[in-house]
């Protein structure tokens, strides 16, 4: 019962919000393009178990460092710690990889965001 309510005054707040500004509609739509978007990466990588890619990552992630290491060379390489991010999220959504290793990729790509300015 509560539950129902709470989607109907969700689903309120979000038609007034659309009445009364057409920018809430763009923040809107562009929020559901990411949402649908990450949905696809994720089933597209839930598909991709247990093949190349999960042994890829089995064997570049199985200890702390070597994650961490993974992410700081992925993110050097990408120059985009937002997409490494990304990407770990979804690959800890699939199953592809646990935790521990998702947490060191995110930190080495916190690192690794750092490799312009010392190349410059």
């Amino acid at each position: 019962m509560t539950r129902n309510v709470l989607l109907l005054s969700i689903f309120a707040i979000l038609g007034y919000g659309f009445w009364i500004s057409p920018d809430f509609k763009t923040i809107a739509a562009g929020v559901a393009i990411f949402l649908l978007g990450m949905l696809s990466l994720e089933k597209g990588f839930k598909s991709f178990s247990g093949g190349v890619l999960a042994n890829f990552l089995q064997r570049t992630t199985d200890a702390t460092w070597k994650s961490l290491s993974f992410g700081m060379v992925a993110t050097s390489l990408m120059q985009s710690s937002s997409l490494v991010s990304v990407l770990t999220i979804s690959f800890l959504s699939a199953g592809l990889i646990p935790l521990a290793q998702g947490i060191g990729i995110i930190f080495g790509a916190n690192l690794g965001t750092t490799t312009g300015a010392w190349l410059v």
